[in-house]
Parts: structure tokens; C-alpha cells; sequence
């Protein structure tokens, strides 16, 4: 495997990681595998007005709702520096093929707001199916010595990539989501507001007109723009019943979640945790399943 190591003093120049991302990509070598990469940003912090617009979306500003969009701050305007891994133009894969498809969230300790810190991404590990390759990207918040926050984005390429290759350990959500019954009393329903778009965008950094344009995303076969995930999930912690502030939050995504469409949630109680799923109306699957632990 080939290693390569950046370091970032501000945010990641989202000019750069297009022109990155414009890069003809080597293609995958079984022998190879995922390059070695290690990405430092220096200095991030998690700003207050983040939270601010994320206790915007959430709809409530009181102290568990705010916990919980600690545990989801660094996932969207730390995503940034993922989206600068999977753009480099030593990436193998092209980035739009990238599909965010779970995500694990956890918080060892006490999250510090507006505080100088470090944030660290890895490629750790990798499992090739008979019809793409599922990659996890391991992220670090470090603030002085402690790590009081961490997740594993799992991303699927779609694809034949032979011979079968398996490397590190699974340590993301697991494959498998929980079950919520469709028949449940809806805890919430809501329209998914298509306003500030872009503004959204760039707190994560993912810029795909997928999440922007409603006329490029049906002309790629889809209904309409969609929400990103970090933006509905933020939309789920708020209408959620209170609960004491989790330490861990899972997320499977399974579908687009459209702008200007009603979306109903529903939630139940696990021995593992607190178990949700949202659906978009008219659709008979969830785009969305979590469980705060």
C-alpha cells in the first residue's frame, strides 16, 4: 500500500479538492489495496454558530438536544476533510462513485465548542463484495491529550473488484440496521425544507449538485435534489423523544431523503438503545435508520 500524509492549517480549499477530484484516478489494485493516508487539520474547531444552525434545524435548543448535536457537530463541518482524502488525486477510486452508507458516531468525553484542535482521518479498513467494496474512513477529534470524539464513515463503491480482499477490522455501524415497525405511531412529520442548500454544503464540503440542483438531479434519474445526511439526521436528533445524552450514535442510509417532500419518524425502545427510522412519504422503505446508545 502506498502511504501519503497532509497536514492542514485552515479549512481544506474546496477549489482544490474539485480540481483533486478532476484528477484521472488510477483504478483499483487488488495488490495494493487503499492507500496509507493520513490527513491532519490543524486548528479545527467546532464553531458556535455550527451549532447554532444545527439547533436551527433540530427545531429545539434544550440540553439534551444540544448533546446530541455535539455528537453530529464534527461529523458535518469535519466531513470536509474525508471529502479531501476521497478527492486527492492519488485516491484510486473517483469520488463520485463514493456512496455514504453508515456511519458510527461516538463520544469518549466531554466535546469542547469554539477550542483550537485537531481533527485526523484514516483509511482503516476495507471489505470487497461480489458487487463493490465497502471502505471505512476512520475520524479522530483530538483536543489537548484527550479524544473526546471519533467516528467510521462507511462508504460503498459499486463494482466487480477481484480477487476478494479483506483488510482490517470492521469497527463501523454494523451491516445489518435495526428494525423499526412501519406501524408505529409516528413520533413526528415534517416537510424537508429546501431553503439554504448551498449554505449547508459548505459546512460539510460536499458540494455534489446532487444535494443542490433539482433539474441535474432528475436528469440523473433521481426525483428530485436531496437533503444531505448529517442535515436530516440533525432534523431527526431534534423531534426525537428526550432521552439522557447518548454516547454513541449509529446511522444507516438507504435512501435519498428530497427536498419539499413530508417525511414521517418513527421510534422504539431496544435493549440496545434508543431505535429510529425516518421514511419519506409515499415510500415504502426507510431512507434513514438509527440508534442512539
Amino acid at each position: 500500500m502506498t502511504a501519503h500524509h497532509e497536514t492542514y492549517l485552515k479549512s481544506p480549499s474546496l477549489p482544490a479538492m474539485g480540481l483533486g477530484a478532476l484528477w484521472p484516478s488510477a483504478g483499483w489494485n487488488s495488490r495494493e489495496g487503499f492507500p496509507t493516508f493520513s490527513f491532519i487539520w490543524r486548528d479545527y474547531q467546532i464553531s458556535t454558530d455550527l451549532i447554532s444552525a444545527l439547533r436551527r434545524l433540530a427545531g429545539r435548543d434544550d440540553e439534551v438536544t444540544t448533546e446530541r448535536l455535539q455528537l453530529l457537530a464534527p461529523h458535518v463541518s469535519g466531513f470536509r476533510l474525508t471529502l479531501a482524502m476521497l478527492m486527492h488525486p492519488d485516491w484510486p477510486l473517483p469520488v463520485w462513485q463514493a456512496l455514504q452508507l453508515r456511519n458510527r458516531l461516538i463520544r469518549n468525553g466531554a466535546i469542547k465548542v469554539a477550542y483550537p484542535s485537531d481533527l485526523i482521518a484514516r483509511a482503516t479498513a476495507w471489505r470487497v463484495h461480489d458487487k463493490g467494496i465497502e471502505l471505512d474512513i476512520h475520524a479522530q477529534l483530538l483536543q489537548d491529550d484527550d479524544c473526546p470524539w471519533e467516528s467510521v464513515t462507511t462508504f460503498y463503491y459499486r463494482g466487480r473488484f477481484a480477487p476478494p480482499l479483506n483488510y482490517g477490522p470492521l469497527e463501523g455501524a454494523t451491516a445489518v440496521s435495526p428494525s423499526v415497525n412501519p406501524d408505529l405511531a409516528p413520533v413526528a412529520h415534517w416537510t424537508v425544507d429546501g431553503d439554504h442548500r448551498l449554505r449547508f454544503a459548505r459546512l460539510t464540503g460536499d458540494c455534489n449538485p446532487l444535494h443542490l440542483i433539482d433539474a441535474y438531479a432528475r436528469r440523473t434519474g433521481f426525483a428530485a435534489a436531496s437533503a444531505h445526511p448529517q442535515r436530516i439526521a440533525a432534523q431527526c436528533l431534534g423531534h426525537l423523544t428526550l432521552s439522557q445524552p447518548p454516547r454513541q450514535l449509529d446511522l444507516w442510509l438507504k435512501g435519498p431523503v428530497y427536498y419539499n417532500r413530508g417525511v414521517t419518524l418513527r421510534q422504539t425502545h431496544s435493549a440496545e438503545g434508543e431505535e429510529f427510522a425516518l421514511w419519506v412519504d409515499g415510500d415504502e422503505r426507510a431512507a434513514m435508520v438509527g440508534r442512539l446508545s
